[in-house]
């Protein structure tokens, strides 16, 4: 994902979604090169959750290299590309990247260093700890068997609340209207 602002000297993040459990990571990296994703891969996910089956990737060129290509192999992962500039054909990949986007976004009006408040922001905005209606749990549960505790200033919106007269004046609207 990227490229972003320039932040402790990264510019771009590689991604990674668990399928089952729809547990995210996020790894700041400081460029796309196929070296520096096959060594973020390898040192931010396979050295914590093992070598996956199956690894999802677009098409970009740094997944597209030599390198990458034996990496998956030398893993025995199976390795299958989405259609290119078919967003839908990576649906979870995608709204994951709206989610954190959009997260990132918010939190970063209080914190330009996107580095520095981005393991809180998949901690706590809707990403780790929401629930996924498909799997009827947070995708922290069925790795950890229970949900996130979090703190309650990570269910601060973007936008600010609306007033208890505008909500009573919803209401009455709602209630005419029937």
């Amino acid at each position: 994902m990227g490229p972003l602002p320039p932040s402790d000297g990264h510019t771009y993040c590689l991604t990674c979604v668990d399928r089952f459990s729809r547990w995210p990571e996020v790894f700041p990296m400081p460029d796309m090169k196929a070296e520096t994703c096959v060594e973020t891969l390898l040192q931010g996910w396979i050295e914590r959750f093992g070598v996956p089956d199956i690894i999802t990737t677009d098409r970009g060129s740094q997944f597209e290299f030599e390198l990458f290509q034996a990496f998956t192999q030398f893993l025995g992962s199976q390795r299958i590309r989405t259609i290119s500039y078919h967003p839908a054909s990576n649906g979870m990949g995608e709204r994951f990247h709206r989610q954190l986007k959009d997260a990132v976004r918010c939190y970063c009006l209080s914190a330009p260093r996107w580095t520095s408040i981005l393991p809180m922001v998949i901690l706590g905005y809707a990403i780790r700890g929401s629930l996924k209606e498909d799997l009827s749990v947070s995708p922290a549960e069925l790795p950890y068997g229970e949900p996130l505790r979090l703190p309650d200033e990570f269910f601060r919106s973007c936008e600010t609340s609306p007033s208890i007269p505008e909500l009573i004046g919803r209401l009455r609207t709602k209630i005419q209207s029937l």
